[in-house]
């Protein structure tokens, strides 16, 4: 297990329609994935994804030559 502290931050937004949104943030980058949550799956298992998600781009990106 990592015992690095986790640069990612994790906000759960209610809208007026009642939809939540799920806001990831790389605290590193200020970079940030938002996905409407589906209320028929647990938010565990969505902010999992959603964060998974994150790293992948910051992992690919970060990673990238420069372009000229």
């Amino acid at each position: 297990m990592n015992n690095s502290p986790e640069p990612l931050q994790i906000e759960l937004l209610q809208l007026a329609d009642g939809a939540r949104i799920l806001r990831v943030t790389d605290s590193l980058t200020a970079t940030a994935l938002e996905r409407r949550l589906d209320p028929a799956q647990p938010v565990v298992r969505q902010k999992e994804t959603v964060a998974r998600a994150l790293r992948a781009v910051l992992d690919r990106e970060l990673k990238a030559p420069a372009a000229a």
